[in-house]
């Protein structure tokens, strides 16, 4: 009985040291990637070129998928609030409910876990697989710089991604945000536009910003780094995947909630 508690002390020792030693590998990763992103040599033409495609790849070609995604729930969930708000007497403080809602939480929240689910498990695969095949090496033995070329470009695209679609994002709610209070509270575009406005500051841009870089960065941070621990074989691709997702959810809500816990302050 006792030989098998220690056992189990063990283990759980063994996940907790590992676990947190990923973490700071992640951390160091990230850090080492931020300091060429701060380099002006890291902006080579080759760079600039991969940065350009990344872009489009997460940004431009989902726009689509994402417009309409954003104009169905954005209707949906405004819908809710708006009700919720006539429910509990707070018409008066429907702006300001509305931009926290959509500036502080929904927007950023809703869009990288959309560029999660298509964009991230791509880097990370694409990632894992030049790592098994050896590719990477081969790059380095030419001399290129594999962060600046693959890693820098990749994580900058997704920052700028996020940041874009955040507000695309934001400004499709706040527009479906009118239908409903034109049709719950026959309140007018000009009221409304009014409404809206004055109920925004510039803490909730900066909030926006703010949510959307760090969901961006760790959001291709992340896969690139489980990419790297894919080990030598292929068998290896789907399970340094499937860990890529888990820790970057794991990141994304503990974003969410240190953000919460500073917004409480």
């Amino acid at each position: 009985m006792m030989h098998m508690i220690l056992g189990a002390i063990e283990s759980v020792g063994h996940m907790t040291v590992s676990f947190f030693y990923s973490v700071y590998e992640a951390l160091h990763f990230g850090v080492l990637c931020l300091m060429h992103g701060l380099s002006p040599r890291s902006y080579h033409p080759a760079m600039r070129t991969v940065l350009v495609k990344q872009i489009y790849f997460t940004a431009v070609q989902i726009l689509p998928l994402f417009i309409f995604t954003a104009m169905f729930f954005g209707s949906v969930i405004i819908g809710y609030v708006v009700s919720l708000a006539i429910d509990y007497s707070l018409e008066g403080e429907i702006g300001t409910i509305l931009v926290s809602f959509v500036m502080h939480e929904f927007a950023p929240l809703f869009t990288v876990m959309l560029i999660a689910l298509r964009s991230a498990s791509a880097i990370n695969t694409e990632i894992a697989v030049m790592h098994v095949n050896e590719e990477l090496s081969t790059l380095k033995a030419f001399g290129i710089n594999v962060i600046d070329y693959l890693f820098l470009p990749r994580i900058l695209g997704g920052v700028v991604s996020i940041i874009l679609l955040s507000a695309l994002f934001a400004a499709i709610m706040f527009a479906s945000g009118y239908l409903f209070s034109s049709f719950f509270l026959q309140m007018g575009l000009g009221l409304y536009r009014h409404t809206i406005i004055q109920a925004m500051g510039v803490n909730d841009f900066l909030i926006l910003l703010g949510k959307s870089v760090a969901f961006g960065f760790f959001a291709t941070l992340i896969p690139i780094y489980s990419g790297l621990k894919a080990g030598n074989a292929t068998s290896g691709i789907p399970i340094a995947v499937l860990n890529g997702m888990v820790r970057l959810f794991v990141a994304i809500f503990t974003i969410e909630v240190l953000s919460l816990l500073l917004q409480s302050l």
